[in-house]
């Protein structure tokens, strides 16, 4: 709380200035329905300060999403599948679930970059998962040798 006289700033406990000895004055409350009626609701004075003029709040107008937008945002979760399948191709159908990974997580970073999103990086890393569960079933032997078979027992 400021003093009225002096101007210096006293805690809010005081009664007198701490720097003048005069009596603080206590702003009153006003009732909240006085103090609608009583000042705009784009004015909030302050005590001893210049008066601060807010911004009356504008409303935006809400632009109606096209037809394409909403599919697209419809669309976002395909990064998230193209990653599933580039996990299950781990496991089984290395080739073909590797491939249908990378289509659909080239799918998923083309409908983020048309509706003006972020690259999905699920979508990302399942491209980069499904060709390396590709290109490491084309060279699972050579990488993994079949072991050499002894000769019989006699």
């Amino acid at each position: 709380m400021f003093c009225g006289e002096c101007g210096t700033q006293n805690p809010d406990t005081n009664q007198f200035c701490k720097n003048c000895g005069k009596p603080l004055r206590r702003p009153q409350p006003v009732p909240v329905t006085q103090q609608a009626a009583a000042q705009p609701a784009f004015y909030s004075p302050q005590p001893d300060t210049a008066p601060v003029i807010k911004a009356a709040p504008v409303s935006v107008p809400q632009v109606a999403a096209s037809p394409e937008t909403k599919v697209i945002q419809k669309l976002s979760w395909v990064g998230i599948l193209s990653l599933i399948i580039s996990l299950a191709s781990w496991l089984i159908y290395p080739i073909i679930l590797g491939m249908l990974a990378v289509l659909t997580g080239i799918f998923g970073i083309y409908a983020a970059r048309k509706a003006g999103t972020k690259i999905p990086v699920s979508a990302l890393i399942g491209i980069v998962i499904g060709l390396l569960a590709i290109i490491l079933n084309f060279f699972w032997l050579e990488i993994f040798p079949p072991p050499q078979t002894l000769p019989p027992v006699k």
